[in-house]
């Protein structure tokens, strides 16, 4: 995949540009006792030193492929989905009690089989992250956000649609009862989702305990292009970790949308490169996304192509709506259920 060079200005103090002198004065050498490089780090610049003694927190930190993250208060992590049409990526980065600094990142490509595959019920797959919600998950969306027919109204339907999928389990195997999660749409905000862009990427910015979720662009081209980001802030405080906030952007610049992708006359399956017939459901994405808000991780087997949390996207079709019962069973495994 490759990624859109952007060139954004950023506060010197957070990527660490200061002056082109050299840092021989006591003062200097106070500020920056490990004599960390200036620019994006790598994880061996920290050397598993503490990221408050080197001053390292809100620094960024190549936390795999070139992504940047920026580098959290000793307890926290953050991490970044990205969702492409034929697979997707995960970038976490966290700083433990001691202030020392850990990545990790996972690569899916999509593999949809000649053959349909196991239904969606068929498979109890899933995997989980470290943290959950202790309270509800509360978002907001960013004023002016619409996708495929221009109306906000549609967007914040379809995203309370896609968040009660997941705290209700909505399923069709059979599997009743709700999941212990809440989350609900409070209205809408000036503000947009915190993704900033460094070093030529677009990243995830520092935990500001909002929730978020808005349309942009994103790095790429048509095909190449991610359809969706999010990111997800946590902390871990007497061995128990919790989701603080958690951001989501929905790519409107190169890909198109539909609502309705069974009754859409524009919706119909065409090979590349005819960009004008290629549509995704906004339900789907937006349910894929959220579960990754909740704690759901990527599956990677091709034997859960069926599943909600396979990654990539089948175009004009809304599959990924609801359940299947390794992801109904990953929330239960978290939540519990009512």
């Amino acid at each position: 995949m490759k990624y859109t060079r952007a060139i954004v200005v950023l506060v010197s103090a957070t990527l660490g540009v200061g002056s082109a002198l050299p840092l021989t004065t006591t003062a200097a050498l106070a500020a920056d006792p490990c004599g960390l490089p200036r620019g994006v780090l790598k994880l061996a610049d920290l050397a598993s030193r503490s990221a408050i003694e080197c001053g390292a927190v809100g620094r960024l930190v190549d936390a795999g492929n070139g992504v940047p993250l920026p580098v959290q208060q000793p307890g926290r992590s953050v991490s970044l989905d990205m969702l492409y049409p034929d697979g997707a990526r995960t970038f976490t980065l966290a700083t433990d009690a001691r202030g020392v600094v850990t990545t990790d990142s996972h690569h899916q490509a999509s593999k949809f089989p000649d053959l349909p595959g196991p239904g969606a019920c068929e498979r109890d797959t899933y995997s989980l992250r470290s943290y959950k919600w202790y309270k509800p998950w509360l978002f907001r969306t960013t004023r002016g956000t619409a996708l495929a027919n221009q109306s906000q109204a549609a967007f914040d339907a379809a995203a309370r649609r896609a968040t009660a999928n997941m705290t209700q389990g909505r399923n069709t195997c059979g599997l009743r009862g709700g999941i212990h999660a809440a989350g609900a749409f409070v209205g809408h905000t000036n503000e947009r989702g915190n993704f900033v862009y460094a070093d030529g990427q677009t990243t995830c910015g520092d935990s500001d305990g909002r929730n978020v979720i808005d349309a942009g662009d994103l790095p790429g081209g048509f095909l190449e292009a991610t359809l969706a980001w999010t990111c997800t802030w946590a902390e871990t405080r007497h061995g128990v970790t919790m989701a603080v906030s958690a951001d989501i952007r929905m790519n409107d610049t190169d890909y198109k949308w539909t609502y309705d992708p069974v009754n859409d006359p524009a919706c119909q399956p065409a090979l590349p490169p005819d960009q004008d017939r290629w549509r995704y459901d906004v339900e789907s994405v937006l349910t894929h996304e959220i579960g990754h808000v909740y704690g759901l991780v990527n599956l990677s087997a091709a034997e859960d192509v069926n599943l909600t949390m396979y990654p990539g996207v089948r175009r004009c079709t809304g599959h990924m709506r609801t359940l299947g019962r390794g992801d109904v069973l990953g929330l239960r495994a978290l939540y519990g259920s009512r």
